[in-house]
């Protein structure tokens, strides 16, 4: 017995899961630069260590746990779509790619950032500064793939 078919209730289940893993995700790389600035300006170094350590657990347990949610459902909207998407179109494949490059500048590079943060080295906002723009470069491209799914 098959779950799903392609935008039936079990695909559309899952597609639901995706987005909402995604929005899990990324809704940090929105919200942590703005909140980082303001603590560092206005609460002090021990609020701002506090804040990135707390930020440090919430990427490696939820970030991170998110992205692998957003992979699993993703794999198997392609499995149960009937053919309609298929892990050789180029979208899926780019998207695989970039993917990838989320999960390594999240977990290398924000993840170090905060841990810096966290440890009192002002490095670690360095870090931050630089990754929380390429991780929302990169979902941009993820989104154009996503919605436009070219080579299709």
């Amino acid at each position: 017995m098959v779950f799903a078919a392609y935008a039936d209730t079990g695909y559309n289940i899952l597609l639901l899961l995706h987005i909402v893993a995604v929005i899990a995700a990324f809704a940090p790389t929105a919200v942590n630069p703005l909140l980082e600035r303001h603590l560092a300006r206005n609460g002090g170094e021990a609020t701002l260590q506090s804040w990135a350590g707390f930020a440090h657990d919430y990427t490696k347990k939820i970030v991170m746990g998110s992205l692998v949610v957003a992979l699993i459902t993703g794999i198997l909207m392609i499995v149960v779509s009937d053919e309609v998407i298929e892990f050789s179109d180029t979208w899926i494949s780019l998207s695989f790619l970039v993917w990838f490059a989320i999960a390594g500048v999240v977990s290398g590079m924000v993840g170090k950032g905060q841990r810096l943060v966290a440890a009192g080295d002002a490095k670690g906002r360095e870090v931050l500064a630089k990754a929380g723009p390429i991780v929302l470069v990169l979902l941009l491209v993820m989104l154009y793939l996503m919605i436009f799914k070219p080579g299709a």
